[in-house]
């Protein structure tokens, strides 16, 4: 895990965390996730801590020394509490 703190300190990634890395003859496959946090709803204006449900987006970048290069980001979706938001509106 300490070689995951070094790579997240040399590209500055504040909100990932590296899972793991694998390194095959033909590709490069690096497991990130969103670290958890409170985030602010964008429509009703309240913080949330719940999470909704995980999504893993896979995202290809260009070759590294010839191989390919794949990007999994495991991303959290938070639930908002609708009921305790619109009552907050009226």
């Amino acid at each position: 895990m300490l070689k995951y703190n070094f790579i997240n300190n040399l590209f500055n990634l504040k909100d990932v965390s590296i899972k793991n890395i694998v390194n095959s003859d033909d590709r490069i496959e690096i497991y990130t996730e969103t670290k958890k946090k409170p985030h602010i709803c964008p429509k009703y204006e309240s913080i949330t801590s719940k999470v909704h449900n995980y999504r893993t987006r896979q995202i290809k970048d260009t070759p590294i020394q010839g191989k390919k290069l794949s990007l999994s980001l495991k991303n959290v979706d938070m639930f908002v509490n609708l009921a305790v938001n619109l009552s907050l509106k009226i």
